[in-house]
């Protein structure tokens, strides 16, 4: 059986309604960028700070299996003195 032919209107509504809905998708794409965009600079902002207010404490003695928050191989951001 075929199906009747929508009438001219209720086809223009129906593209209408799919037009607007990928208008919607494509904008809110761009503000997801955008908040990706942010996120990742916050924690770029975190981890510099987190390095810079890194302490100078004293070195504590390793014992075995003893875990390190900071490890004391040189890093990118450790000094070569």
């Amino acid at each position: 059986m075929e199906q009747p032919q929508l009438p001219e209107w209720e086809s223009l509504l129906i593209d209408e309604a799919i037009t607007a809905a990928e208008r919607r998708y494509a904008e809110e794409q761009k503000r997801a960028k955008g908040r990706e965009l942010e996120l990742r600079r916050q924690q770029a902002y975190h981890r510099l700070a987190f390095v810079i207010d890194r302490p100078e404490s004293k070195r504590v003695p390793d014992h075995p299996g003893q875990l390190s928050f900071f490890p004391q191989d040189p890093t990118l951001f450790d000094s070569s003195s």
